[in-house]
């Protein structure tokens, strides 16, 4: 019988497992802040700052999945201050708009200086996202 198979080395595998999960958890929401707020009533603008790639895509997808299925009537995308937007991003903005249709809530993105946002976003046919 190998040291791993015992059921202390299990548990110290599973424990050294969730830690490595906490610490991957951690490190995608320090690469990616996303800050909400409501400047008037029926508008919700989501703001971020840090990265959006293939590892934290997904955190932005659940925060646009939650507004869209909010009682807001706007919902406006800031990317302006993110250092970089990959392609990832953009398969979440497009689940989002394809969301917004469903439930009747206007979706508008902005991308202000970030480049790669700019860039991905001029890639984009344009009856699918409306970019401001």
């Amino acid at each position: 019988m190998t040291s791993l198979s015992t059921p202390r080395a299990l548990d110290k595998k599973r424990a050294f497992s969730a830690a490595s999960e906490r610490r991957a958890l951690e490190e995608q929401r320090v690469r990616l802040r996303l800050h909400v707020s409501r400047p008037t009533r029926g508008t919700t603008v989501v703001k971020m700052n840090g990265q959006v790639d293939l590892g934290t895509a997904p955190r932005l997808w659940e925060m646009l999945d939650q507004r869209l299925h909010g009682s807001g009537t706007t919902v406006i995308v800031n990317l302006s201050e993110l250092e970089f937007f990959g392609v990832s991003g953009i398969r979440a903005l497009e689940r989002a708009q394809l969301l917004a249709d469903e439930t009747g809530t206007d979706l508008f993105i902005f991308a202000g200086e970030c480049r790669s946002a700019c860039r991905l976003l001029g890639l984009c046919p344009s009856g699918n996202l409306h970019v401001l």
